[in-house]
Order: C-alpha cells, then sequence, then structure tokens
C-alpha cells in the first residue's frame, strides 16, 4: 500500500492481535462506507453547534481508524480544518494535539466510553474543556510573540550600528524563524552583503543564534520564538478540568 491509502487489511491498538487487542476498528471491507457516512454527516445541516460536531467527527474518524498509520495525526488535522471550514476562526491556528497529550489517558478513556457505553456526553465535556485550554494558550502565544518581536525590534533599532535591512529582518523571522544568509536574501529580495551584516548584528544582540557549526552554509535559529512557541509548561499547569 502506498502512504494516504485506505487500508485493505485489519489493523488494531494495543496487543499482538486483535483478539487481546485494546480497540479493533472496523474490517477493511467497511471502511469506505463508514468514511462515506461520516463525510455526509460532515455536509448535512445540523442543529448542533460546530464545534461540538467537530469533536464528534474526531471521535468517529479516530474509531473508523481509515489508515495503517498516522490516524491520530489526521484526526487532529481534521480538528483544525473544521474549526476553519465552519467558520470559528479564519486560519486553523486551534493546536489541540498537546492538550490531548498531556490528558493522554483521559484522552483514550473517552474514546473508549464513547465506543464501549455510548458516552458522547463525556467525550463532548472533555473535548470542549481540551478547546477552551488550547484556546487560552493560543492566546498566551501570540501576545508573548508579539511581546518579544516588538523588544527585539526596539533593541535593533537603538544600535548604533542599526539598519533598514536588520530592521526588516526581524520582521520576516516570524515566518522564517530558521534562515541561512541565502533564504533571508531571498525574503529580503536583497544581495547578500548586506543581508550578511544584518544577520551578523542580530547574531550579535542574541537574537539569532547559529545552530551548525559550519564555517559555511551556516543556519541561524530565531531562538526565543522558537521556545515560546515549542513550550507546553503553560499547558501542565492548565490542563482540562483544573
Amino acid at each position: 500500500m502506498q502512504p494516504g491509502e485506505i487500508r485493505r487489511s485489519q489493523n488494531w491498538i494495543g496487543g499482538s492481535r486483535p483478539r487481546n487487542a485494546r480497540f479493533v476498528p472496523p474490517p477493511p471491507e467497511e471502511v469506505s462506507g463508514a468514511l462515506d457516512a461520516l463525510e455526509r454527516w460532515l455536509h448535512q445541516d445540523s442543529d448542533l453547534p460546530p464545534l461540538v460536531r467537530t469533536g464528534l467527527a474526531h471521535v468517529q474518524f479516530e474509531t473508523i481508524h481509515p489508515f495503517l498509520d498516522g490516524n491520530g495525526r489526521i484526526g487532529r488535522l481534521l480538528i483544525a480544518l473544521l474549526v476553519e471550514h465552519w467558520g470559528l476562526l479564519d486560519l486553523p491556528l486551534l493546536y489541540i494535539s498537546l492538550v490531548f497529550k498531556r490528558n493522554q489517558p483521559e484522552y483514550y478513556a473517552r474514546l473508549a466510553a464513547v465506543r464501549s457505553a455510548g458516552d458522547w456526553e463525556g467525550w463532548t465535556l472533555f473535548f470542549l474543556d481540551c478547546v477552551r485550554v488550547a484556546a487560552d494558550d493560543g492566546v498566551r502565544v501570540a501576545r508573548e510573540l508579539h511581546g518579544l518581536v516588538g523588544r527585539d525590534r526596539g533593541r535593533i533599532l537603538a544600535h548604533e550600528c542599526s539598519t533598514v535591512t536588520a530592521i526588516r529582518l526581524i520582521e520576516c523571522l516570524p515566518s522564517r524563524p530558521v534562515v541561512t544568509v541565502a533564504a533571508a536574501s531571498d525574503l529580503l529580495g536583497l544581495t547578500a552583503p548586506p543581508t550578511r551584516k544584518a544577520v551578523a548584528l542580530l547574531e550579535s544582540l542574541g537574537v539569532l543564534r547559529e545552530i551548525t557549526g559550519k564555517r559555511r552554509w551556516r543556519a541561524y535559529a530565531y531562538d526565543e520564538y522558537l521556545r515560546i512557541l515549542t513550550d507546553d509548561e503553560p499547558l501542565r499547569r492548565t490542563s482540562p478540568g483544573a
């Protein structure tokens, strides 16, 4: 089978074979029909709030488990895409994966309770609480990133060697937090010499850090920006139900 193809064999979760598995998805001959039914349901009119429908769709996709690998990643991506599709956000910015990861035992237990006991209500309450945590964390991250770029811009402006190129570079870094001189030159539409000078200034201020250790083909990371993006510590303190 090729990556992305609907499975043509039985899969299972946990255990060494279906008979001792934690969960056994539908047999392969049922997968296409189950996916078709899920797609029709997604396009039907419904009185349910879109966010609730998003949570229900995630459970159903994970229960169908249509691929041999990557079902969890695609199921979480489905959440972000549906939130955007139903107009709850302009962009798929809801990053719920970390919340699920930090509450993995309950996440699996809630999925199992839907499958074994039809406890959709318990899952929905858990899912909505995870969305709340992810949304709160998204707001915090956005504020921290905005503040960081503003502070670093101010430091560059105040430096005696400040240049327009350096200011333009700091504005580009949020969309490209790891750059080479060549990549930065392309972003700025400039030749290498002024770009190299701007990179050197940002490196001297600690905004950029060289991460390859090479003399040629060096790459530079906006370290603090990336740290804020990847820091999941707030999620430890604001888990669902906290």
